[in-house]
């Protein structure tokens, strides 16, 4: 397992945060137009800097655990794969601003999550979230 020094409260939000992500991947794999991939990256990420316990979990899961797997054999993300993802997001994030999501509130956090999502598939070096 990965040692990271974390404070309780990053802990705390890294947890919250990676239930979001978690939350959006579930989104991503229902409705077709909607980046799963890079919510699953964000969430491991997420889990294995907050809870032993979710980041094994999310490694272990049925539908997750695979393709997390498959990354971490590797250790790499190849920056193909990188552009990959984040266009797939980010044509998502505008066709939901675009023709599904019209109030500002809700706008916001849309775009503020697929700026996070961005910069955390572009910093990554190695699989190992």
């Amino acid at each position: 397992m990965i040692e990271i020094k974390t404070s309780k409260i990053k802990k705390s939000l890294f947890l919250i945060f990676g239930t979001i992500s978690l939350v959006l991947a579930y989104i991503g794999v229902i409705m077709p137009g909607i980046p799963g991939i890079p919510f699953i990256l964000l969430t491991a990420w997420f889990y294995v800097r907050s809870s032993d316990k979710m980041y094994n979990w999310i490694l272990n899961h049925k539908i997750f655990g695979k393709l997390l797997n498959k990354f971490s054999q590797k250790e790499t993300v190849p920056l193909g794969f990188k552009i990959f993802v984040v266009s797939q997001l980010w044509v998502s994030v505008t066709v939901t601003l675009i023709w599904f999501v019209h109030n500002i509130y809700f706008q916001i956090p849309i775009v503020i999550i697929g700026i996070i999502a961005s910069i955390v598939v572009f910093r990554m070096k190695k699989t190992k979230f």
